[in-house]
């Protein structure tokens, strides 16, 4: 009887307290592309290099709003894409673009931002502006990119996402 009223009451405490962790989903290259594809934004889909180009805005990367831990506000990073666009059948569109890596959070969880020297990228489109968004469940960058993530994204487009790797 009394190790069913401590769990109870552990039960209760604990119920009642915030998520004490942020649980996110493993991020696949098939989600990815298949978020893409139902989002009301164009996207497109680079493997290369991504590097800064210059400083996060604001400089130190998250802030605290009002001073709270557990509202964390975003930033920009500058940074340049190096590599092969997606072109409907093959990575094989050249391209060197700039781009906005846009680092969200959830509550007291952030996203980062990292160069990458070789990954698979879904860069958002808006207003001409490449933006690759880098929540706090990290979707959108898949680092140390190999042929079977390319694929993956090949057999996507032609309307099968099996997952090849």
């Amino acid at each position: 009887m009394f190790g069913r009223i401590l769990s109870a009451a552990a039960l209760a405490a604990l119920s009642a307290t915030p998520a004490l962790a942020l649980s996110c989903a493993y991020p696949t290259v098939a989600g990815a592309y298949l978020n893409a594809a139902d989002s009301p934004a164009d996207y497109v889909i680079g493997v290369g290099r991504l590097s800064f180009t210059g400083p996060s805005d604001p400089p130190h990367g998250p802030t605290m709003q009002g001073g709270d831990p557990n509202q964390m506000i975003g930033f920009t990073q500058p940074a340049q894409f190096d590599g092969e666009l997606f072109t409907g059948t093959d990575f094989d569109s050249s391209r060197v673009l700039p781009v906005t890596i846009a680092v969200g959070c959830i509550s007291a969880w952030c996203g980062s931002a990292a160069p990458v020297d070789y990954g698979l990228f879904f860069f958002r489109v808006a207003g001409g502006t490449y933006i690759l968004d880098e929540g706090a469940c990290p979707a959108n960058t898949f680092p140390d990119a190999h042929p079977g993530m390319l694929l993956e994204v090949v057999d996507c487009h032609s309307g099968t996402c099996p997952g090849n790797w």
